[in-house]
């Protein structure tokens, strides 16, 4: 990879930050939006009102617009790349909310309950330290161990984690993992050593990861586990049959829609396994089995889902009939 393409990757000129606004006349001054953005991009202004930092990422994530009760934060601009190698494309991407709900006929109906269920659910952040109970963490393992797998192969297997003081060991091995890699992506002279990272797998150098869940975490602004009672370290066998992520992938999404049915939320924490490989070896782990990635459960300090504008990128259809492909 040349230097010139490398530095596209890690020091973009074309980004361009979402911009959230608050209605004053709506605002409670409750703060809800400051303590439910996990990048940090608000504080309380001079007038007692939310605002944006002078400095600050804002990914247009909508985590500020869930938490707020009285639907006084909006979005002005969505976060777009407008060239160079992350540009977004089409640009720039419209955010819309899902299509009223019609029947088979095409009439009006009504989202069921399972529709709901998706397209309410949010990664949740913020918990309360209530401990979530034994019977309810089995019955979202079984969610996840009845998941679909290639072949049936159910390449899984869950390790979960409640203990405290685990819990605080992984907090601190992920934050000074990460806040190496963070450190280098900070240092426009050592940045120089993550072009392998950059050529290997170029997704974990986004800004959204590099500069805003690696810089939270290794700023000491919130734990990687996020503070949730209950860890659950999802496991993939390496002789999976297809791809093992996607299998985990699948298997876990049946876990996080089920805890969030019982009342418990869940957050994917991919950086929690750095953690986790601090504390594996009290775990018997197997030679052919592989963390993948985790899973965070907890009672939500306050409501943090909801249905919110979503990216739209084209649908191309081709229809019965049709000699063309249509764009949506």
């Amino acid at each position: 990879m040349d230097n010139e393409r490398f530095l596209d990757i890690v020091r973009s000129k074309y980004i361009e930050n979402g911009i959230m606004s608050v209605d004053k006349e709506k605002c409670t001054q409750c703060g809800l939006c400051i303590k439910n953005c996990p990048f940090k991009c608000w504080e309380m202004g001079a007038d007692d009102y939310p605002k944006l930092k002078d400095v600050y990422d804002c990914f247009s994530c909508s985590n500020c617009m869930v938490a707020c009760p009285v639907d006084a934060v909006s979005m002005v601009q969505s976060y777009k790349v407008t060239g160079g190698f992350w540009q977004t494309s089409p640009e720039p991407l419209e955010y819309r909310t899902p299509y009223a709900p019609l029947d088979a006929d095409g009439n009006p109906d009504e989202y069921n309950p399972i529709e709901e269920a998706v397209l309410e659910r949010r990664s949740v952040r913020n918990f309360k330290e209530t401990p979530v109970p034994e019977s309810i963490i089995r019955r979202v393992l079984d969610a996840g161990r009845f998941a679909p797998s290639a072949g049936n192969c159910q390449p899984w297997k869950f390790i979960v984690i409640t203990n405290k003081e685990t819990i605080r060991k992984m907090d601190e091995a992920t934050a000074k993992t990460i806040g190496q890699v963070y450190a280098m992506y900070s240092d426009d002279a050592l940045v120089q050593n993550l072009k392998p990272m950059a050529e290997a797998g170029p997704g974990g150098l986004d800004r959204r990861v590099a500069s805003g869940g690696m810089g939270s975490v290794s700023r000491g602004l919130l734990p990687a586990s996020l503070g949730a009672p209950c860890v659950i370290i999802l496991l993939g066998d390496k002789r999976s049959i297809g791809s093992m992520e996607m299998n985990i992938g699948i298997c876990g999404q049946n876990m996080n829609l089920v805890a969030n049915s019982l009342g418990v939320k869940a957050c994917w924490v991919g950086f929690l396994i750095s953690g986790f490989n601090a504390v594996a070896s009290q775990f018997d782990i197997g030679s052919n089995w592989q963390p993948v990635t985790t899973l965070v459960l907890g009672y939500p300090a306050f409501k943090q889902e909801g249905m919110v504008a979503r990216e739209y990128r084209p649908v191309q259809w081709l229809k019965e009939g049709a000699d063309r492909v249509e764009i949506d």
